[in-house]
């Protein structure tokens, strides 16, 4: 609600009440044929039309409204100081009405720029800002002095949250960010070795460390196992990988770590957790003694009937029993409680938190995608190796005025050459309907080098008609062997 344009809406009720209650204590007469009487109750009910209107008009932020509200209550006014009657006739009062409209008025311009304010956030919020923005920050990030790389990192992940929200009713948009995802350092390792090295799942150790760890990505050294956590959390978030749940761990509730977690088998008696379990075996004569009974120097021998027992299979497990080595208590049933090595404590399993370990695959679904990514990223950088000034997507303006979008154009020495990436399912071959747009473009344009890279590979025609019309052709499963073969062509 605008504070200015209520100030002036209550000056104006409150000269109204003012005026009314002057012309109450003079003596009220009803004398409705009185064109005085007739004046004055037009007059009212037109300023409490100014009033009605004007509360809409600052409830509503509507400055439209506010300006009719303010222009009434100063015309009303007006015509009040030059037809004086017995209900307005205190001079005070037109000023406090036209201080009323005049403010009503000067509200408008406060809601426009309030307006022009929601406008620009807006603005702000729509995902080519919020990209560019993150992009800079992203960078801002980088260079940051360590007391501030906390509460960047924080505006980062709310500027991407934010992105992703947007996201869910925008395709194009969740393409851009799963994109820029699979481009990151640590996402592009992650999903290459499903794309290139054909893994089919990561699965987390957990033997030793203190958090799950994934031995398939051990080689990325460069990058801490916690960054390594975070990125696997956002292919997840971006639908790349999909992961399920490995296992769960038993952690302490002080450190919350599960690393040094032990169980504890205690004594039901003295609470020692020096115990032994022993099993206990029946031999066909119908003994049962415990495990250890059963030994001798020359194998395994029945204590009641002394025969011995050539396997340990003849013998028949009936259940166990526990030993205390402290108060050499014999029970059935120990107190089980789990022991934290890290912090000393001792907790039961109602006190303890669980921790999630997942395994991760990827989404069959962005297969194909996640493959063209990556080869574009990786054909890209070939070039750049080789001295080639690359973009990504490249236009190139075509003979018939058309600008022709290609997976990326790269330039050297005045000579163009352009790139299109055409994909296939493993399984399936890259044939003539998926290579057509593709060629027709490269007729289109005037360039020196014409390049289709073709994933996984070419149909025997296709290649051909390719190679007819002097377009070079690439074609591999990986990423490695099909960089090899650009650059071959542009050497």
């Amino acid at each position: 609600m605008r504070r200015v344009g209520l100030a002036g809406i209550v000056i104006l009720i409150i000269s109204m009440i003012a005026s009314a209650a002057g012309y109450f204590t003079g003596g009220f007469e009803w004398t409705p044929s009185d064109p005085g009487f007739i004046y004055s109750s037009v007059l009212t009910l037109g300023f409490i039309a100014s009033i009605a209107v004007g509360l809409f008009g600052a409830i509503k932020e509507g400055e439209e409204f506010l300006i009719v509200a303010g222009v009434a209550c100063i015309v009303l006014a007006l015509v009040n100081k030059l037809f004086i009657n017995r209900l307005y006739s205190w001079g005070f009062l037109d000023a406090m009405w036209i201080v009323a409209g005049v403010l009503m008025i000067l509200d408008r311009f406060h809601i426009r720029k309030v307006k022009e304010a929601k406008e620009k956030e807006l603005e702000a919020k729509k995902p080519e800002k919020l990209l560019e923005r993150f992009d800079k920050l992203s960078s801002e990030t980088v260079q940051a002095e360590p007391d501030k790389v906390t509460a960047l990192e924080k505006e980062l992940y709310d500027m991407k949250k934010m992105l992703w929200v947007q996201a869910i009713e925008k395709p194009e948009l969740a393409k851009t960010l799963r994109g820029r995802l699979l481009l990151s350092p640590v996402g592009r390792e992650v999903v290459k070795r499903f794309v290139d090295q054909k893994l089919e799942v990561i699965d987390p150790d957990i033997e030793t460390s203190r958090t799950p760890i994934y031995p398939a990505l051990m080689d990325i050294e460069e990058y801490p196992q916690k960054r390594v956590q975070a990125t696997l959390d956002e292919l997840v978030g971006a639908n790349v990988l999909k992961k399920e749940l490995f296992e769960k761990l038993v952690a302490c509730p002080t450190c919350h770590q599960s690393s040094k977690v032990f169980i504890r088998n205690k004594c039901s008696k003295c609470d020692s957790y020096k115990v032994h379990m022993n099993k206990l075996l029946e031999h066909q004569c119908g003994a049962i003694y415990e495990r250890d009974q059963y030994l001798v120097p020359t194998g395994l021998r029945c204590p009641k009937c002394e025969k011995p027992v050539e396997n340990e299979s003849e013998l028949k497990s009936v259940g166990i029993t526990f030993h205390c080595e402290s108060c050499e208590s014999i029970f059935s049933e120990p107190i089980q409680t789990f022991y934290c090595r890290r912090c000393t404590r001792e907790f039961e399993l109602k006190e303890c938190e669980l921790a999630d370990a997942y395994s991760y695959r990827l989404n069959d679904e962005v297969r194909s995608e996640a493959r063209e990514v990556l080869s574009v990223a990786t054909a890209a950088n070939k070039f750049e190796e080789l001295g080639f000034e690359v973009k990504v997507p490249g236009l190139v303006k075509g003979k018939t005025g058309v600008d022709h979008q290609f997976t990326l154009t790269a330039t050297k020495g005045g000579r163009l050459t352009a790139m299109d990436i055409v994909t296939a399912k493993p399984d399936e071959n890259v044939d003539m309907a998926r290579v057509l747009p593709s060629y027709a473009k490269f007729m289109d344009v005037s360039i020196d080098t014409r390049l289709l890279l073709a994933v996984p590979r070419l149909d025997p025609q296709t290649k051909e008609f390719l190679k007819a019309n002097q377009v070079f052709s690439v074609e591999g499963e990986n990423l490695s062997e099909t960089s090899d073969r650009i650059i071959q062509i542009l050497k």
